[in-house]
């Protein structure tokens, strides 16, 4: 009997400095994984051939498939954190982002994201990649791929892992809109806008290029979600509200609804499918006193602190749920595995 063959997908959530509580479920994954194959060389990237990321996921997706280690990555977020998201809160962070220029410029994100990054590009991924963003330019979705002999594709494996880091992670009002030089000048934005979970952009890239046709049998997704507060109003709320009325609270809602739903339908195809063996790591629930230290952009040192204590109290949780995926290694080869 011929043996199944799987193709393993790793699917991160967008949520700006809350990545940090994604980074931390990867570091205890990845910190397990080599005590259990005493190689102090294992990586996540060897357990995935596809890893899909939006927004700040998309920044851990990349630097997972150059191997660089989950402890670098969240590094990344305590000590770049603070001076990416500097002076988020008062009345002229808040004037800014809602009258002029955006809440944030991108120096200090674009300094840190060189220093993780280097000069590598798409090309230089030990996996597949599928990194969502959104052409303002053209009014279209957009994601950047490794280019892979499958779909024929040879557009994005130039690209400086860097400058789709920005793409993938300008999220409007927070960000100026980031513009690639290679894309003929093209500008792009948060791909939370549309794909804030891109599970089902995993699956789907899986399913219309690698599953059947004697490649790959069957399909494992392991699905990351960042830290989410589901952003709640109490009963009786006001009902009239201005931009400045919703703030950064609309931009927050769009993103959690996006990925509750891709999650509700992936977990239906789950139930039905044998080809398809799903699992979604969600957010921790976040308690009413810690709610106001839980934001995209806020990076103090208490906040810090939550998301990693979050991250690590979760991974207890479902370690033993997610074995499975960490049973094999990948087998897709990319030129640099």
């Amino acid at each position: 009997m011929k043996q199944k063959k799987t193709f393993k997908v790793l699917s991160i959530d967008g949520g700006g400095i809350k990545g940090l509580y994604s980074a931390t479920i990867l570091n205890k994954i990845e910190k397990d994984l080599i005590k259990k194959t005493n190689d102090k060389t294992v990586r996540i990237v060897d357990y995935f051939d596809l890893i899909c990321g939006t927004s700040t996921g998309g920044l851990i997706a990349l630097a997972l498939s150059l191997g660089i280690s989950t402890d670098e990555i969240c590094k990344f977020y305590t000590n770049h954190g603070p001076k990416i998201f500097r002076w988020s809160k008062g009345v002229f962070p808040m004037l800014k982002q809602t009258l002029f220029w955006g809440k944030f410029n991108d120096k200090k994100l674009k300094k840190a994201l060189v220093e993780i990054l280097k000069e590598k590009k798409i090309g230089d991924s030990r996996c597949l990649l599928c990194i969502p963003t959104f052409d303002v330019t053209h009014g279209t979705y957009e994601i950047f791929k490794y280019d892979h002999k499958e779909g024929h594709l040879s557009r994005d494996n130039d690209l400086l892992m860097t400058d789709v880091a920005l793409a993938t992670s300008a999220a409007p009002t927070y960000f100026p809109v980031a513009q690639l030089e290679k894309h003929d000048n093209r500008q792009y934005i948060d791909g939370g806008i549309w794909a804030n979970n891109p599970s089902l952009i995993g699956y789907t890239e899986a399913k219309k290029y690698f599953i059947g046709d004697g490649k790959y049998n069957n399909i494992q997704l392991l699905s990351l979600s960042s830290l989410n507060i589901g952003n709640k109003l109490k009963p009786f709320a006001r009902k009239r509200r201005s931009f400045i009325g919703w703030r950064s609270r609309l931009f927050d809602l769009t993103l959690v609804a996006q990925s509750e739903f891709v999650d509700l339908f992936l977990s239906s195809l789950h139930s039905e499918r044998a080809d398809l063996d799903y699992y979604r790591i969600n957010s921790a629930k976040v308690e009413s006193s810690h709610v106001k230290h839980i934001e995209l952009d806020r990076a103090k040192k208490n906040s810090i602190a939550l998301m990693k204590q979050f991250g690590n109290d979760m991974y207890h949780n479902i370690k033993h749920d997610i074995k499975p995926f960490f049973q094999t290694r990948k087998t897709y080869i990319t030129k640099n595995r």
